[in-house]
């Protein structure tokens, strides 16, 4: 009777965790705003369509032009304002609770913010090509709570406009130096790197090099072994391995001003998303191939980010293997 009992237990648990085995994993959650509308929405990687929430409706947000996920799982938002009465600030939005609340707002109108990098619990803040706001980098001291304080972060390097930021672990800062021409509509400008004091070190990726034209997002492995830039002239992306500091064409969206913010998925693919204002966002695999395009709906997609979610526990397996073990051994027993 005893060993009957352990069969069936055992089936059971074997059952349970080859459910768990064969799920595939969860996919990220990606989360974008819209330049053009003020919209926030939210969605499944592995089903866009099917998964698209909208978080913050059309209006919400004034001209947000930049998004990353704080140490703290808040959103955290650049928004670059109208220009006149309202002022560029960053804003937060809780997705435990749904609210939106301001965190800082540069009433001076001397920053408009154009990417973002959290360094523990300061904000660094790059600076929007759109609004002819240059020079260099600002940290946001304790930007997810606690006295608030602003200051240039950056010391050198000339910077122009930064709409990417990349920071490594070891401290490196990596910007996309762009000089945008209203003239002609013409983006360039070089890579830069600041070492962890914020101090210039030199250029990374030279303008015209590598075929970089018009350096704009940027995001980096965990490991800070590899750097993605978007090349916003040719709609496509460049990695550069940061061990060796070679470049080298990654992928192809094909077209101009299609691809600006990027974000990283923990499966590796990296997620690009259009400041054309089509509202295309691109899912590359991580050998750069194009595996599906999103037409999100948000016109300009200002920012871009993603959070893992993790995947299915198998941890039944080990007990399952142990009951199997104990069968096995109380019918050697008996026999």
């Amino acid at each position: 009777m005893c060993l009957s009992l352990v069969r069936r237990a055992c089936f059971v648990l074997c059952f349970v965790a080859t459910l768990a085995a064969s799920q595939p994993a969860v996919a990220d959650t990606t989360y974008a705003v819209s330049f053009t509308t003020g919209e926030l929405i939210s969605y499944d990687s592995a089903d866009p369509s099917g998964t698209r929430t909208t978080l913050l409706t059309g209006g919400s947000l004034v001209s947000p032009s930049s998004l990353a996920v704080g140490p703290d799982g808040n959103l955290y938002i650049g928004e670059s304002g109208d220009g006149s009465t309202f002022a560029p600030r960053i804003s937060k939005y809780e997705p435990a609770t749904l609210t939106l609340s301001t965190v800082y707002a540069f009433s001076g109108f001397e920053v408009f913010p154009g990417s973002l990098a959290f360094q523990g619990n300061d904000l660094l803040i790059g600076r929007n090509p759109f609004y002819s706001n240059t020079g260099p980098i600002v940290k946001l001291t304790n930007a997810t709570g606690g006295p608030l304080a602003v200051s240039d972060y950056t010391i050198g390097g000339s910077l122009q406009s930064s709409p990417g930021l990349a920071l490594a672990p070891n401290g490196w800062l990596y910007v996309s130096n762009q000089t945008y021409n209203f003239g002609t509509g013409i983006a360039s400008g070089p890579v830069s790197r600041f070492d962890a004091s914020g101090t210039f070190v030199g250029e990374l990726i030279a303008d015209g090099s590598s075929g970089l034209s018009g350096p704009t997002g940027m995001a980096i492995t965990p490991d800070g072994s590899t750097l993605y830039t978007a090349s916003i002239m040719t709609g496509t992306i460049l990695q550069t391995d940061l061990g060796t500091d070679v470049t080298t064409a990654f992928a192809d969206a094909g077209g101009v001003f299609e691809v600006g913010s990027l974000a990283l998925l923990s499966d590796g693919g990296l997620l690009a998303g259009s400041p054309s204002g089509g509202g295309n966002i691109y899912h590359f695999g991580s050998d750069g191939s194009l595996l599906g395009t999103f037409a999100s709906g948000l016109g300009q997609v200002g920012g871009i980010a993603t959070v893992a979610v993790p995947e299915p526990t198998t941890i039944s397996l080990a007990a399952c293997g142990l009951l199997v073990a104990a069968s096995l051994l109380r019918r050697r027993r008996r026999g």
